[in-house]
């Protein structure tokens, strides 16, 4: 990889937030918020998704509310799931890995049918943030701290000041230089006289190289409620909408260590820089669709979905700690030069319209004999654009339209246009069904390298009697993306940014459904 490329590379990604920064919101969380995977019942995963004109199956409120038409019967149903996330590394040239595994309810529903009019009420996981990733090389290019001494010699930062209540008040070095000058990781340089000149130095022995490790741990989901509507027009013509609150926690830690290995006479031991961040956020969104029937086994669908508004509501601490053969551990943490308080930051995500379109293929036999198989098969594809997601700043102060507008303009210049496809079937023998699906979400990135498109591959089992059902499923899937540990800052000395690590995901996930018709 060519410095030039890893400078355009290092660059996009500082801007997308997959680095360490003390600005809490960034354009990756845009993109976080915007994408979704494929959920539901377990059927509905066992069948990739693919749910835009299939009709009859609570989850397609989520995909296409017209599908709730088709219930002339009430049902009620709960899915829970688990997942296990694999992720690989590498970073300048050293492998490492780390893994997760949840428990979490994946969703619900209660349909009411009728024979013109049917209702349901549901909730649904549209996307998991349970991942741990962990990477680990030795550098000795630059350092973590390089940014401390940047900012503050670029400003001619004094002792006294990082030690003022001014600075208290306005933290602006808050998070790491004053924490970093606090656990004697930094040192103000001297003139002739022994006064401090407004330059820094760092203790971190980069010369010799020094261990870098990055430790990242992220938990939450996002959570979608959703009541829909949906009429039967004499069993050829279904139409359907709906209203959806989506729910989103989220929680990231991440910590990067610094070790000494290579040089026994230096002061350090090692120093970490933590930070923690707690995402809140609350929106509402609309769906509407209609699926038609031209002749009996044929079903096309069309469904359109329009932006979610979310309001969010972050907190972010960061914490450094330094171990030096001379002051042993100290620590110090961001609240503390606020008076004990967090960090607290507010703004408006709006994700990108989406549209879709779909068939479903019925097949059986016509006599109804039990023993002969019967099924489907179906295909959805959507289309997101990306580029068209906004964010808006609301802290209450001067900056935050150009902050906002920004990070919009970010944005544009980062992402694109993509194209979802999801397929899938079933074959059903009397009470027994097997199932298999597909789905392929697109690379959301302008540069393709920074991300790629991302497969999941489905299967499953089921069983339906007497009003009763139980429905089993298995999901793989994986993507690749980079991760940059951190970005150093333009400086007199041309310090570079370290090569992004390279992560492969893979992820395992099985669900399990169990309802009943009233």
């Amino acid at each position: 990889m060519t410095v030039t490329m890893i400078r355009k590379i290092a660059f996009t990604i500082a801007i997308t937030g997959t680095c360490i920064a003390a600005n809490a919101q960034n354009i990756g969380d845009a993109l976080r918020y915007s994408q979704q995977e494929p959920g539901g019942s377990a059927r509905a995963q066992a069948i990739g998704g693919a749910l835009g004109s299939l009709g009859g199956e609570y989850s397609s409120m989520f995909v296409n509310p017209a599908g709730v038409a088709f219930f002339k019967t009430s049902e009620a149903a709960v899915t829970f799931g688990f997942r296990n996330s694999d992720v690989k590394s590498n970073y300048l040239g050293s492998s490492g890995s780390d893994n997760k595994g949840r428990l979490f309810i994946n969703s619900g529903a209660l349909i009411f049918g009728g024979n013109k009019v049917s209702y349901g009420l549901g909730i649904n996981r549209t996307a998991n943030y349970n991942q741990n990733v962990y990477y680990q090389g030795v550098n000795n290019k630059s350092s973590y701290s390089d940014n401390y001494i940047i900012q503050l010699s670029k400003e001619k930062i004094l002792p006294s000041y990082l030690e003022s209540q001014q600075q208290q008040q306005n933290g602006e070095f808050r998070h790491g230089p004053q924490e970093a000058y606090f656990t004697y990781l930094l040192n103000p340089q001297v003139d002739g006289a022994g006064n401090p000149n407004g330059l820094w130095e760092s203790i971190v022995p980069v010369d010799n190289g020094i261990r870098q490790e990055n430790t990242i741990s992220t938990r939450g989901g996002s959570d979608e409620l959703s009541f829909a509507l949906g009429g039967n027009f004499s069993d050829k013509f279904y139409l359907g909408g709906s209203l959806n609150t989506p729910i989103i926690k989220y929680e990231s830690v991440r910590s990067f260590r610094e070790t000494n290995i290579n040089q026994p006479g230096s002061p350090l031991n090692y120093f970490e820089a933590k930070e923690n961040l707690r995402t809140e956020g609350f929106g509402f969104n609309a769906k509407i669709g209609a699926i038609f029937k031209p002749v009996a086994p044929l079903r096309l669908g069309v469904n359109v979905q329009t932006p979610s508004w979310i309001s969010f509501t972050d907190t972010y601490t960061t914490t450094i700690t330094t171990s030096t053969t001379t002051k042993g551990v100290q620590i110090a943490s961001s609240t503390e030069f606020a008076n004990g308080v967090a960090d607290e930051s507010k703004y408006n995500i709006t994700t990108p319209w989406k549209g879709g379109a779909s068939a479903t293929y019925i097949f059986g036999n016509p006599t109804g004999d039990p023993s002969k198989p019967t099924g489907f098969l179906t295909a959805d594809y959507e289309f997101v654009n990306y580029s068209s997601m906004k964010m808006r700043i609301r802290n209450g102060g001067s900056d935050d339209k150009p902050q906002s507008d920004t990070r919009n303009q970010a944005i544009k210049n980062t992402y694109t246009t993509a194209s979802n496809f999801r397929v899938g079937a079933e074959l059903k023998l009397n009470v027994f069904a097997i199932r298999a699906g597909f789905a392929n979400y697109g690379n959301p990135f302008k540069e393709k390298s920074l991300g790629s498109s991302r497969n999941y591959y489905s299967g499953g089992l089921g069983y339906r009697n007497k009003g009763v059902f139980v429905d089993l499923a298995v999901t793989f899937s994986n993507n690749d993306r980079l991760d940059q540990p951190y970005i150093v800052e333009s400086n007199p000395q041309n310090i570079q940014s370290p090569a992004p690590a390279t992560l492969k995901v893979n992820n395992t996930s099985a669900a399990l459904t169990v309802g009943f018709k009233f």
